[in-house]
C-alpha cells in the first residue's frame, strides 16, 4: 500500500515539474504559427516570434521565421486589412528578414522571405509605384537558388513564376517564362497547390484554357500538405472560383 501511495505521489511530482517546465519563446511563437489558421494565434505568433528575437538577437530562426510569420498575417489573416495596415505588417517582415540575412547571410530562409515580402508590400503598395523593387526581387530569388533552390519546396521557382506573370510586359513580363518557372516548381513540390494556382492562372492567360481547368480541379480535390493546411483553404475557395468562372 505504501508503495503504492509513493508510486503515486511520484507521479504527482513529476507532474508538476514538467508543468513547470516553461516553454522557450522560439517554441512558443512556433505553437501559436501551427494554429495561424485562427488571426487570432496568427496575430500571436507575430509578436511571440519578435520577443524570441529579443530573448536571443542571433537567432536567425527566430528572424526568419517570425518574417514568415508576417508574410502569412497580412497575406491571410488580414487580407482585407486596408493597404496601409498591411504596408506595416509587410515592412514589419522586411526588416526581419534583413536581420536574419545580416545574421546569417548564407540562410536561404532569410533571403527567400525578404524577396516574398517585396513581392507583397509592392502589391499592397501598387504595381506601378514598386516596379522599383522588381530587380531585388530577382537578386534574392537568385541568391536562393545559389543556395538551396529547394527552400519552401522549390520557392523560388514559383515567385519567379508569378513575378514574370504579374509584371507588365514593357517592364519585362513574360508568361512564357513564368509558365516555365512554375513548371519546374509544381514538378520539384507537387504537393504545393500555390504554385498550381498561379500556373494555372498563367496557362488560362495564354490560351490553354483546358489545362488550367484541370489544375484547378487538382487543387479542390487534393489533401493539403500538412505544411500548408492553413493556406489551403484560401487557395482552395480561389480554385472553386476560377473553376466556375472559366467552366
Amino acid at each position: 500500500m505504501k508503495s503504492r501511495l509513493f508510486w503515486a505521489a511520484s507521479m504527482v511530482l513529476v507532474g508538476m515539474g514538467l508543468c513547470a517546465q516553461e516553454l522557450s519563446p522560439l517554441d512558443k511563437a512556433r505553437a501559436a504559427y501551427e494554429k495561424r489558421a485562427d488571426a487570432a494565434q496568427a496575430k500571436e505568433a507575430v509578436a511571440l516570434y519578435k520577443q524570441a528575437a529579443q530573448a536571443d538577437p542571433k537567432s536567425y530562426d527566430a528572424l526568419w521565421e517570425g518574417a514568415r510569420a508576417c508574410y502569412f498575417y497580412g497575406n491571410y489573416a488580414r487580407s482585407e486589412a486596408p493597404d496601409s495596415e498591411k504596408l506595416d505588417i509587410f515592412q514589419d517582415g522586411i526588416d526581419r528578414a534583413k536581420a536574419a540575412i545580416a545574421s546569417k547571410m548564407d540562410g536561404a530562409e532569410g533571403h527567400f522571405w525578404l524577396g516574398v515580402l517585396d513581392g507583397v508590400y509592392g502589391e499592397a503598395k501598387g504595381i506601378f509605384k514598386s516596379l522599383h523593387m522588381v530587380p531585388e526581387i530577382k537578386a534574392e530569388m537568385a541568391t536562393c537558388q545559389k543556395l538551396d533552390n529547394t527552400v519552401e519546396c522549390y520557392g523560388p521557382d514559383r515567385v519567379l513564376g508569378r513575378l514574370y506573370y504579374k509584371l507588365p510586359w514593357f517592364k519585362g513580363g513574360d508568361n512564357k517564362m513564368s509558365i516555365e518557372f512554375l513548371e519546374k516548381s509544381v514538378n520539384g513540390c507537387p504537393t504545393n497547390a500555390l504554385a498550381k494556382l498561379y500556373l494555372a492562372e498563367t496557362l488560362k492567360s495564354e490560351g490553354d484554357k483546358d489545362r488550367a481547368i484541370s489544375l484547378v480541379k487538382e487543387i479542390i480535390a487534393m489533401t493539403p500538405d500538412p505544411r500548408w493546411a492553413p493556406e489551403h483553404v484560401n487557395i482552395k475557395a480561389t480554385a472553386e472560383k476560377f473553376l466556375k468562372k472559366w467552366s
